[in-house]
């Protein structure tokens, strides 16, 4: 008699096999722990079968169990809805069975989104925060830029030394650095940035 072995962990089928033979009586084959002469339903895409008793644990005993068609997702990338971090499979969660509410297949779409009713939202409050931040650290690396240029420039002002080309550089890297500092009065700001050139 064929028999259908699953393991003894997760209940999953893993090989067919034969029954032992019974002496006492050879018309009823021994079936052996963690095996079962019923075969395993097919499974189809993100599903398997496990033989699981009515605890949801793999039996011994073939007999105290049936096989269960369970969702498979220990070949999917999973993320925790939280923060979107990417999770690995391990106790938390094994990846056989329904997906614990902490976690997603779903990738989050950016550092805006937040996990809302079973999805990723975008929360746009948090989206202008986070461009804000991203256009001032940018704003201010330029404006760094402009520092470094201007400061040779400015001892020269002072002490009446400049020549006319560097004067108008001076003047040139001034209005750069006040075009800079208004980036965030901009009516499009963060979302649309008009960025001042530098002068050449």
């Amino acid at each position: 008699m064929e028999i259908h072995n699953y393991h003894p962990l997760t209940g999953e089928f893993f090989c067919n096999g034969l029954a032992d033979w019974n002496p006492l009586q050879p018309e009823e084959p021994i079936v052996p722990g963690y095996a079962t002469p019923t075969a395993p339903p097919a499974a189809g895409a993100r599903r398997v079968a496990l033989y699981l008793d009515a605890a949801g644990r793999p039996p011994q005993n073939w007999p105290d169990g049936a096989w269960t068609l369970v969702p498979d997702y220990r070949a999917v990338p999973l993320f925790r809805t939280t923060d979107g971090s990417p999770f690995v499979l391990g106790q938390e969660y094994t990846g056989l069975g329904d997906l614990p509410a902490f976690l997603t297949d779903e990738p989050r779409p950016s550092a805006a989104h937040k996990w809302v009713n079973e999805e990723w939202a975008l929360d746009e409050a948090l989206e202008v925060a986070q461009l804000a931040a991203a256009a001032r650290a940018k704003r201010d690396a330029r404006l760094a830029d402009a520092d470094r240029l201007i400061e040779p420039l400015m001892d020269g002002f002072v002490l009446q030394e400049l020549d006319e080309a560097s004067t108008l550089r001076l003047k040139a890297l001034s209005q750069y650095r006040k075009a800079l500092r208004a980036v965030p009065d901009q009516a499009g700001f963060p979302r649309a940035v008009v960025w001042p050139v530098p002068p050449a």
